[in-house]
């Protein structure tokens, strides 16, 4: 028995984590980490016995050194250092057959590999926010290949070791050239190669598969209008820097929407030209153009792309995904909560109006056209008390200001005097007024002006926190009357140019005293708007402290006990499990828990509980919203590849999550496909002990419940 346990322990730990170091290196020259998917690659690689068991070697090799140097072992788990060891190890038998001496080169190239890759993510990742791509591999084999013409102890390649295979079948020319382009990211010659990786790449992404035909086409079309040489294209040397970019930037590294496949052509067309200068460049040695141009166009245009911060364009500043699960990413988490990863809320509290919107027709124009202003309501709906006309007849003048988010205060101006009411007499360096600018995030900064004079309790250099006040309304600079203006801007300095940036959450009145919640959304002109103050029994109940045991019944046509515990993971995120695995990713915000994921059985309590609890503000007024939701969990097989293929082209594939919190204080949610058709229904309780009781009814109209233990 001690035996068995030492074997499971020794497999967990180190058998299991370097199978799946070697599987995922292969899935990640296609930008996916399905082991299966870099299984099959493995042995296509094998089509060419000696490159696959070079490449085999490069992998082992590159993860070995990644370990033994401290790099973090989920990184070289991932994958992520043993790709380009694989690309290094299929390299080496492209001029020169096996031998001991080609196999110490290829261990002394993945030690330099390694430290060429660390140093790479140190400039280009922490500086630029870049990926390294393939470029670590680029750098090693040209070092490698140049290098080999000072050794003599090597034997040159004169034929081909690919195993004997069916003869292939004559295509038109222009199919079997994209073919053998994906064979030659993996360095195989056999067009059954590309075949098989067509497979594989059809499996891991739809919108993959779709942008390499399209990066393909417009790369090769590129090269034949100008009169390229067409054995580039038919031999599979340079196609496939086509494909590797129109995936990296359709769908890997920016969420895949039709501009995104727009720019797939315009950067394929700029591959093109830096394969042929690259080809030029190096004939002089005899050298391949490898995946140079794959990679310094797309870190061109990705860097480009961050820097003018196109709203077109949807950066994935984590570690990506497929394209599907960016899009998915994207839809149901950044677009639910913002891209920018920042938290903000209104500068005010109690119940204010727009006075002035986005583009408005008094001040805000040109550089300054993302701008609000704001002015406080008193009982009756109005801006002024109308006793006396003076600053403090109208209820804004005088309360307090806060910050909408987290940062570092880096310019504060408070000595400018209050005008009197229609009178503006300010220098026109003045016309902000007294103001607070604060930092909150890189490129990202919040301006709260026209305040009160002296009233500014923060100092420039200081930290604060979201809420914090800031000072008091007042009327300096250019406003005739009381009133709040805030805008966020790309850089500290006074009147910079203003950014479009949304809110987290807010609550906005409708008509009949109804409020509906806005989530990550810009207020408009005239709205009536509040910040979300969260109720401390709803948020306690939804603590979920790490390591918290939930037990609970789930009611069917029988009653079974089951038990939830509340975890995190390495990279912070929370999650709920069951005993059966299966887990629910949740974000737990100030004023707000959220759903975030699910992965698992759809028959569980806790996907119902997913369903249910989508979105939960803690607050229990009457109010009503909607959110969209992923298609993913709830699509059959055939079903969900229509709408990968779909989805980047339209929102109809989603579904449609409406929660309403009713006069009891309880949520009801409504799941529905795009075109309305109810898929459940749930109504939740969330008082007493967690998960609260929770009933849910089905699309069949078959009921279920969860009850609290």
């Amino acid at each position: 028995m001690k035996i068995i346990i030492q074997v499971n322990s020794f497999y967990k730990e180190h058998l299991k984590w370097f199978v799946e170091s070697i599987l995922n290196a292969y899935s990640m020259v296609l930008f996916t980490s399905k082991k299966r998917a870099g299984l099959i690659l493995l042995f296509t690689t094998f089509l060419d016995p000696a490159a696959g068991f070079s490449g085999l070697l490069g992998v082992i090799f590159t993860n070995q050194i990644s370990s033994y140097l401290g790099v973090y072992r989920e990184k070289v788990r991932k994958g992520l250092y043993g790709f380009n060891g694989l690309l290094v190890g299929l390299a080496m038998t492209l001029y020169y057959n096996p031998s001991f001496n080609l196999y110490l080169v290829l261990y002394a190239g993945c030690v330099l590999l390694v430290i060429i890759t660390i140093w790479l993510e140190g400039s280009l990742g922490y500086y630029y926010g870049l990926p390294v791509l393939s470029l670590p591999f680029v750098i090693v084999t040209f070092i490698i290949y140049m290098a080999f013409f000072n050794y003599n102890h090597f034997d040159i390649k004169n034929s081909s070791s690919i195993i004997s295979l069916p003869e292939f079948p004559n295509l038109p020319i222009l199919i079997i050239a994209y073919i053998k382009s994906l064979g030659s990211i993996f360095f195989q010659t056999s067009p059954w190669a590309g075949v098989l990786i067509s497979f594989v790449l059809f499996y891991v992404s739809r919108i993959s598969f779709l942008l390499s035909i399209v990066g393909f086409i417009t790369g090769s079309g590129f090269q034949i209008l100008l009169g390229g040489n067409l054995d580039d294209i038919n031999g599979g040397l340079v196609g496939f820097n086509y494909i590797l970019t129109a995936i990296a930037l359709g769908g890997i590294f920016l969420v895949p929407s039709p501009k995104t496949f727009i720019l797939t052509g315009i950067a394929s067309i700029s591959v093109a030209l830096v394969a042929s200068f690259t080809k030029i460049f190096f004939h002089f040695f005899n050298l391949p153009v490898l995946s140079f141009p794959f990679a310094i166009v797309t870190l061109l245009f990705l860097y480009t792309i961050k820097q003018l911060r196109n709203a077109n364009f949807k950066v994935m500043d984590l570690l990506p995904g497929s394209p599907e699960e960016n899009l998915d990413y994207y839809n149901t988490r950044l677009k639910r909560f913002g891209g920018m990863g920042l938290y903000l809320k209104l500068p005010f509290l109690g119940e204010w109006c727009v006075s002035q919107g986005y583009n408005g027709k008094y001040t805000h124009k040109e550089e300054w056209s993302s701008s609000l202003d704001f002015m406080a309501l008193g009982n009756d709906g109005k801006v002024r008390k109308g006793l006396k006309d003076d600053l403090t007849d109208y209820f804004t003048y005088g309360l307090p200001v806060i910050a909408v988010g987290s940062g570092r205060v880096v310019k504060v101006v408070s000595h400018i005097e209050d005008n009197r009411i229609s009178e503006v007499k300010v220098e026109k360096e003045e016309k902000w007024g007294n103001l607070v600018i604060i930092e909150h995030a890189h490129g990202v900064y919040s301006n709260v002006s026209h305040l009160k004079k002296d009233s500014i309790t923060v100092k420039e250099g200081e930290y604060v926190v979201i809420g914090t006040k800031l000072g008091l309304a007042g009327n300096s600079g250019r406003s005739p009357e009381p009133h709040l203006h805030l805008h966020f801007q790309s850089s500290p300095e006074i009147g910079a140019s203003t950014i479009e940036i949304p809110f987290t959450q807010f609550i906005k009145l409708e008509k009949e005293s109804k409020r509906s919640f806005q989530f990550n959304s810009i207020p408009q002109q005239s709205d009536t708007i509040s910040n979300l103050i969260p109720e401390i029994n709803l948020k306690n109940f939804f603590t979920l402290s790490p390591g918290t045991k939930i037990n609970l019944d789930y009611v069917t046509n029988k009653s079974v006990r089951e038990t939830w515990y509340s975890k995190i993971d390495l990279f912070g995120g929370r999650f709920l499990e069951d005993e059966k695995g299966n887990i629910l990713y949740f974000f737990l915000g100030n004023d707000y828990f959220a759903s975030l994921d699910y992965q698992g059985e759809t028959n569980s309590p806790l996907f119902l509980f997913f369903i249910s609890s989508y979105r939960v503000p803690f607050f229990s007024l009457e109010s009503e919203w909607e959110e969209a939701m992923t298609y993913k969990h709830l699509s059959g097989i055939i079903s969900k590849i229509l709408k990968d293929i779909i989805a980047p082209f339209s929102d109809i594939v989603s579904y449609r999550w409406l929660g309403k919190i009713d006069e009891k204080g309880n949520l009801n949610s409504t799941l529905t496909k795009n075109n309305r058709e109810v898929i459940y229904t749930t109504t939740a309780d969330f008082s007493a002990t967690f998960p609260g009781s929770i009933q849910v009814t089905d699309k069949k109209g078959i009921k279920s419940e969860i009850l609290f233990v």
